[in-house]
């Protein structure tokens, strides 16, 4: 449907707008600075005085929350962040024992109980902060929660030291979840301690892990592992239940792809072939591989990404990273966010100290998309394209309009199009097609008739939008969404987070005129991917 405007009032720029823009000739800000990336987006929504906050979840915090926080200060190697979370977590809910305790609510401790996948994660963090920002004490902090969690949380099998979920797991047979082994975190810990219990611990739950996917395509949520080496699926931590495949099995292939051995990767690419290849891809399935959910959630894009990847299917792994992210944006979650800030780190770049399977990729990129935290993996400057967009055509609207550079003007704002029928792009951001949210925006109308961008928000999904430049390639791209979204509260960090793959982000005004400002109160933002 239509947007109704008011065609007599003075229409200005309608461009990107950030924070508390106005579509008055210039636009305020720009899109997130290259030094921006999705590790700080998570800090910032999610972190509160060093506490990782549950906000869509009642607002408690658990370990695993606290652990992630660390991992991605590291990726955004923001010390200070990292000192307030790590001061919280010792503070509010690490035991007696080093361990940390799992749920705190409402100013307390309300279960006292660790779970290992986040002490090894948190452990993980500590020593590659203390790397990081040369900090001995962070080290110490790491290995020796690293010490406790060997020496109260894994177990001898017949089949190898086998990683235990928690300290009531200590009975044969062990309760196992595959997602908690991270072969990275045991190869980091292994190296700052030099402790071969880690390199133990690495083989024994590859073995689990690997009988488990012999005896079923997926990797369930849950199993056990008995002293004699037998593994079985199980239903849920206590046995109860159906098997399936979910929220926890997902993060086993992301922890495998990012290993620095193969027989590791091996594993997360035998993943792929258990999952279906539809595009759109539901969050859960039973242990047979049936769907059980119509819900969608990033992390299972992110698991199949990761899967793809150890597959060297690099196309259909960056596929999955733009649903995932497109999945995050369209319904933010804690759990969400912070593994599509992980997945794409753990799977594009070193910094947590994996071997990025996606690192070789041929994606094309730009000087200007690269960030800090290396959320996007910049081709070497040799290989980097120096086109330019010219030219955008959305058939579905009736566009054909050559493209103009946009910049800033002296306060550090966008600068408007002059003409109202002129398409124009950031040229201090991403160049389309590059990775990353390439921004495209242009006028909704004049103060006499309708511009170039009246009919905008009458775009639907599936619609096409291509990029022609000044190299001779088309860039094509097909709408994923359209939001409508108020200037007062607009949401930056998800809308201009950085992405892995070509994306576009093609802005105009909407909404009611204020004639007390002589603006628009709201913006249409596009979102197209590329294919």
């Amino acid at each position: 449907m239509r947007v109704p405007r008011t065609l007599t009032a003075v229409a200005t720029a309608i461009t990107v707008v950030l924070l508390a823009a106005a579509c008055s000739g210039q636009v305020a800000d720009s899109p997130p600075d290259e030094d921006t990336s999705t590790a700080e987006s998570f800090l910032d929504l999610y972190v509160d005085d060093g506490r990782v906050v549950r906000s869509d979840q009642g607002g408690d915090t658990v370990s695993e929350g606290q652990a992630y926080g660390l991992l991605l200060a590291v990726v955004a190697r923001d010390e200070n962040r990292f000192d307030q979370i790590w001061d919280w977590t010792t503070e509010n809910i690490q035991r007696n024992d080093g361990l940390l305790a799992w749920r705190w609510e409402n100013g307390s401790v309300v279960d006292d109980e660790p779970a290992a996948d986040a002490d090894l994660d948190a452990a993980r963090a500590l020593v590659l902060a203390g790397n990081a920002f040369d900090r001995d004490d962070l080290r110490e902090y790491g290995i020796a929660l690293g010490d406790t969690v060997l020496n109260e949380m894994s177990a001898s099998t017949e089949i190898g030291r086998i990683l235990l979920p928690g300290l009531w797991a200590t009975t044969s047979p062990h309760a196992y979840n595959p997602s908690y082994a991270s072969p990275v975190a045991f190869a980091v810990l292994a190296d700052a301690s030099g402790d071969t219990r880690w390199n133990e611990l690495s083989e024994g739950t590859r073995a689990a892990t690997e009988a488990l996917l012999d005896s079923n395509a997926l990797p369930t949520n849950w199993a056990t592992v008995a002293t004699d080496g037998s593994v079985a699926i199980a239903g849920s931590a206590n046995g109860d239940g159906e098997p399936g495949y979910g929220y926890d099995a997902t993060r086993t292939s992301i922890r495998f792809a990012e290993s620095c051995d193969p027989a590791d990767t091996a594993l997360a690419a035998r993943i792929a072939a258990a999952l279906p290849d539809d595009d759109e891809l539901v969050a859960e399935f039973d242990s047979g591989g049936g769907p059980v959910t119509s819900d969608q959630h990033p992390i299972a894009y992110a698991a199949r990404a990761a899967a793809y990847a150890a597959d060297q299917q690099s196309d259909a792994a960056h596929a999955d990273l733009a649903r995932m992210v497109e999945t995050a944006v369209a319904t933010p979650t804690y759990y969400g966010d912070a593994w599509s800030a992980l997945t794409t780190t753990m799977l594009t770049d070193d910094t947590l100290a994996g071997c990025q399977p996606l690192n070789a990729s041929a994606v094309e990129t730009s000087a200007s998309s690269s960030v800090t935290g290396s959320f996007q993996n910049p081709v070497p400057e040799q290989a980097a394209s120096r086109a330019v967009p010219e030219h955008i055509s959305i058939p579905a609207i009736g566009v054909e309009s050559d493209l103009i550079g946009l910049g800033r003007d002296a306060v550090g704002w966008i600068e408007a199009p002059t003409n109202f029928d002129d398409v124009g792009w950031y040229e201090d951001g991403v160049v389309p097609g590059a990775i990353g949210p390439a921004v495209i925006a242009g006028h909704v109308d004049s103060p006499a008739a309708p511009a170039v961008f009246y009919d905008l928000p009458t775009l639907v999904p599936g619609d096409s939008v291509s990029v022609s430049r000044s190299d001779g390639t088309t860039v094509k791209f097909v709408v994923t969404s359209i939001q409508t979204v108020e200037k007062e509260t607009f949401p930056t960090a998800s809308i201009y987070a950085p992405v892995p793959t070509p994306e576009l982000r093609i802005v105009t005004c909407s909404g009611a005129w204020d004639p007390n400002t002589g603006h628009y109160v709201d913006n249409v933002v596009v979102t197209a991917v590329s294919v």
